[in-house]
């Protein structure tokens, strides 16, 4: 019995031995399983989060372009504003353009001469009126008594305008000769 009892003892170390390796086994199949779990559930997560990424992706890219896209058409209705602007200013620069050819035209110093004839004539007119009527008045103020000082004052204003009068005849008269 004492060779039974080693035969056990001997028995004993390579039943644990194989115990141990089935035992092995199985942590090493779980092990293998738990990880192609882990891995199953990091594709699907990377895949969840591939496809979130490429969605918010195009939502950005969909957002830029809106974006864009209305700025496009502030600036597009803001060139045409300009455009009718500039239009419009080109007609009104046209119109000014043909108004001073115009006024150029009457102002033309050769094509004014009977206009300034006509001034001219006008002055000297108005210088006899005024001779006229300061030979009036002095003999009004000889007919009636203390109108001395009135006739003084009348006679300064009707000086002042005969003073005016010559310096726009000369110089009518000076346009008249250049």
């Amino acid at each position: 019995m004492a060779e039974d009892a080693e035969i056990e003892e001997v028995e004993d170390p390579m039943t644990k031995v194989a115990k141990q390796a089935g035992l092995n086994r199985l942590l090493l199949i779980v092990a293998l399983v738990l990880c192609l779990v882990l891995i199953g559930v990091m594709y699907f997560g990377m895949t969840t989060m591939q496809t979130r990424i490429a969605e918010l992706q195009q939502t950005i890219e969909a957002e830029q372009e809106d974006t864009l896209d209305e700025q496009f058409l502030i600036l597009e209705q803001k060139i045409m504003l300009l455009s009718d602007f500039r239009k419009s200013e080109l007609k009104k620069i046209g119109q000014y353009t043909r108004e001073l050819t115009k006024v150029s035209k009457d102002c033309n110093l050769d094509d004014s001469k009977p206009y300034q004839n006509f001034l001219s004539t006008r002055e000297a007119d108005f210088q006899a009126l005024i001779t006229a009527m300061k030979t009036g008045t002095k003999d009004l103020a000889g007919m009636n008594k203390g109108s001395k000082k009135w006739l003084e004052s009348f006679n300064q204003s009707l000086d002042d305008l005969s003073k005016r009068s010559k310096e726009r005849k000369k110089m009518l008269d000076e346009l008249t000769k250049g």
